[in-house]
């Protein structure tokens, strides 16, 4: 069972898509040189072909990685509500949140979180507004693997 660091949550939290920057970035790089070398050289037709394709794949890269934008805004927003349960759970316990771990990224009924020795279940209402903390036993505490970054 992984259980994630509160550090490990903030920074893969704030992962940006490097993938799709690079790939945004060459492809802006190569129509602006094809506009460049089309404006300087009207008669020659293959560079406004060129900067056609290049604006279309801008667009259908756009339009692909759109979804992919989507999900990581839902995942980065149920990761900050993880975050805000485990500050809450900081104050309360009086601990470091740097020194909380849980075993999910975002906020489920049952969800475990590890402070030092002690293990919590969180109970949650129905509006996931409150929760309750419960201790909880491990049936093999061999099998924790702490994920810290």
């Amino acid at each position: 069972m992984n259980f994630y660091s509160y550090q490990y949550l903030v920074e893969h939290n704030n992962e940006p898509n490097f993938l799709f920057i690079i790939g945004m970035l060459i492809l802006a790089g190569a129509m602006f040189t094809t506009g460049f070398l089309y404006f300087k050289n009207r008669s020659d037709n293959k560079y406004r072909d060129l900067l056609i394709i290049f604006a279309l794949g801008i667009i259908l890269f756009i339009g692909i990685n759109y979804n992919n934008y989507e999900q990581q805004l839902d995942i980065n927003n149920k990761s900050n509500q993880t975050l805000a349960l485990m500050r809450s759970v900081a104050k309360d316990k009086k601990v470091s949140a740097k020194k909380l771990y849980s075993n999910s990224s975002s906020l489920t009924e049952g969800m475990l979180i590890k402070s030092g020795k002690n293990i919590y279940r969180v109970s949650f209402d129905n509006n996931l507004n409150s929760y309750t903390l419960s201790d909880a036993n491990l049936i093999s505490s061999e099998k924790i693997q702490l994920v810290k970054k």
